[in-house]
């Protein structure tokens, strides 16, 4: 059953969200808004604080990814030649929307559990 998701996200991501890809910013300090499909990379020079995003589920909450070495959980960033970014491991809020997902190659793929209904 697994498989059919993926499918299934290969072929949205293909369709309908291959030029809306997340790219990164760098700053020292998160703005007062965010924009969409923007991942806000604070910190100063080579030490990296954290990541920021909107939840792409599009309920509207900042989530914060931290990408400092002695902090966990702990992200990494990785900044494609196109621009797209990508972060390691998955991002799965615990309250609120819950949702789950990687973001890879500026593109979001979404988890779903065996018991989620599509």
């Amino acid at each position: 059953m697994k498989w059919i998701v993926d499918v299934l996200n290969k072929i949205w991501n293909w369709f309908c969200c291959k030029p809306a890809f997340y790219t990164a910013i760098k700053v020292e300090n998160l703005p007062e808004q965010l924009h969409p499909r923007t991942i806000y990379v604070a910190g100063e020079n080579d030490h990296l604080w954290y990541a920021a995003m909107i939840c792409p589920c599009g309920c509207g909450e900042v989530l914060q990814m931290g990408l400092m070495h002695n902090q966990r959980p702990r992200w990494t960033i990785t900044e494609h030649d196109d621009g797209a970014v990508s972060l390691y491991p998955s991002v799965w809020r615990k309250v609120g929307c819950k949702s789950h997902f990687w973001l890879q190659q500026g593109n979001v793929f979404w988890c779903y559990a065996e018991n989620d209904k599509i």
